[in-house]
């Protein structure tokens, strides 16, 4: 008698298993159609472009000012020697 409430209790487990993998299926499928209407929303917003400079002198005072500046010089400790 226990051997088969056991296996009516595992049947259903599985067929509460097998519903609750197909509602997860179902969610699923509607996250990824949401997902993809948010996306075709976001590409026909225009892309903005970053200025490009008409003039020489302006291309070149912004590459001045984003240049990496140089080493600093730092004291020494002692002599310098060649390695061994």
């Amino acid at each position: 008698m226990h051997g088969s409430m056991m296996y009516e209790v595992a049947r259903q487990r599985i067929a509460d298993q097998r519903r609750t993998a197909v509602k997860d299926g179902e969610a699923r499928v509607s996250r990824a159609a949401a997902r993809a209407r948010r996306a075709k929303n976001k590409a026909t917003e225009p892309i903005a472009t970053p200025a490009i400079p008409d003039y020489a002198h302006e291309l070149l005072a912004a590459a001045a000012r984003d240049s990496v500046p140089a080493p600093r010089q730092e004291p020494g400790r002692g002599r310098a020697r060649a390695g061994r």
